[in-house]
């Protein structure tokens, strides 16, 4: 009678391990290479296009296509790699790619809009479009979001902080 068991309330305070609503953000780092893979595919597609493009233009559009893989398929691997081994640097860098993400599509279509705006402009085509906004308007609430989790919850807290 002398020793002590945790009552189940404490240990309810403390979840641990890839669980709850972890498993959403996992969800989306194994789906997001994917989705990105096929969007690559687009990229591909607009390579009969590349001939016409100016100098500063082609530099661009590579730059786009090797920051894109960067942000969609090999960030998203490797915080899956920190994930699954339950690695301290997992949230941190977590929270990191989540900011860079809507950030980078910003940049993306700032300098879209100064290197090939004429070439959008002659297609008739708009940039700047609702759905543009909305999805963007989307990924920043969803990382924000995310970000906010990471910083906050007891599960990230104990399953990789320890």
């Amino acid at each position: 009678m002398s020793e002590m068991q945790p009552s189940a309330p404490l240990a309810r305070q403390r979840p641990e391990g890839i669980g709850g609503y972890l498993i959403v953000p996992m969800l989306g780092l194994f789906f997001m290479p994917l989705a990105g893979l096929v969007a690559f595919g687009h990229h591909i597609g607009l390579s009969e296009y590349f001939s016409l493009l100016t100098g500063p233009q082609k530099a661009f559009v590579m730059a786009e296509i090797f920051g894109y893989l960067a942000i969609a398929v090999a960030c998203p691997l490797g915080l899956l790699i920190l994930l699954f081994g339950k690695k301290q640097a997992f949230p941190r860098l977590y929270i990191v790619w989540a900011a860079v993400c809507p950030v980078s599509i910003l940049v993306d279509l700032a300098a879209a809009k100064i290197l090939l705006g004429d070439i959008f402009e002659a297609q008739g085509l708009a940039l700047f479009g609702g759905e543009t906004a909305r999805s963007i308007q989307g990924s920043i609430v969803y990382f924000v979001i995310w970000i906010l989790y990471m910083q906050k919850s007891l599960r990230v807290q104990n399953t990789f902080t320890q």
